[in-house]
């Protein structure tokens, strides 16, 4: 069982009476309860601090890759100022995830910058509570594709490239109740490995649906609400939403990885991050 910790910063011990037009009714108590419900399915033990001294911190910091595999951190005021935070990520070098309730973009310029961002694998801001559950996917998800970086090149051929990127991909997330790979053939687009249900959608052109938008369009496609999208192909009546992310060697698309989730809304940006680090080890690795 994998081991999170999840780190709060100054003030934070004050949520539920703290400006709650901006943080929110919950107090930090009720948020350590919805992330063990939340990510229940995803069999982590979580670990939970909070301090408004620096240097408990940084202690916690240092002291985390000798009990946990990664790290969930709201950093609070410490976000916009604390090198000292920042450089203790930096030298433990433990997976770890920026997180904040609110959106700090859309705030006061001082609260915009981030010194300790560019030392995390991922930054989340502005999905409230659910930043944290998020935060925790984004650990999972660069697990992921850290894993696949690593087998990679020890597969014998395309067909068992493709296999482990699939089978590691429906392993981490429940969520993706079906997982494949269409690689492109001529103008259309072949299914290749998936763990789910056999589709009816074994051959797609390009440009038709919602997988060949995303090699005719050259770009990833979230859809939050696939039974809202014109161009989404029926596979299942259970499927509500579906992220689809093409697969580059070099400069040309040669595939994507497709994901429904009979979950509505079930992917975010986060997630397309992490699909978009595994699909580029695939590109990377496969061979012409």
């Amino acid at each position: 069982m994998q081991k999170i910790l999840i780190l709060n910063g100054p003030n934070l011990n004050l949520l539920g009476k703290r400006e709650p037009e901006i943080y929110g009714y919950d107090t930090l108590d009720d948020i350590h309860s919805y992330i063990h419900d939340k990510a229940a399915e995803y069999r982590l033990e979580f670990s939970f601090k909070q301090s408004n001294h620096e240097g408990a911190l940084i202690d916690a910091i240092q002291a985390a890759p000798a009990k946990f595999h990664g790290i969930v951190i709201n950093p609070a005021a410490y976000t916009h100022y604390s090198i000292a935070i920042r450089d203790a990520i930096s030298a433990v070098q433990i997976p770890t995830v920026e997180v904040h309730l609110s959106d700090i973009t859309k705030r006061e310029p001082f609260r915009q910058h981030s010194v300790i961002g560019d030392v995390c694998i991922d930054r989340i801001f502005g999905y409230g509570k659910d930043g944290y559950v998020y935060g925790v996917e984004a650990l999972l998800g660069h697990a992921v594709a850290a894993e696949v970086t690593e087998l990679a090149p020890q597969q014998a051929d395309n067909d068992a490239l493709l296999k482990l990127a699939v089978e590691k991909m429906a392993a981490a997330f429940p969520k993706y109740d079906w997982t494949g790979i269409y690689m492109v053939d001529g103008d259309e687009l072949v299914v290749d490995h998936f763990v789910g249900a056999p589709t009816p959608h074994v051959r797609i052109p390009i440009g038709h649906g919602i997988c060949g938008a995303a090699v005719a369009e050259e770009q990833t496609i979230i859809v939050p609400d696939v039974h809202a999208d014109p161009r989404y192909l029926a596979c299942s009546i259970e499927t509500k939403s579906e992220i689809v992310v093409p697969i580059y060697r070099d400069e040309t698309i040669i595939g994507e990885i497709d994901i429904d989730s009979h979950r509505p809304d079930a992917f975010k940006p986060h997630d397309q991050r992490y699909l978009e680090k595994t699909a580029k080890v695939v590109g990377t690795y496969y061979k012409a």
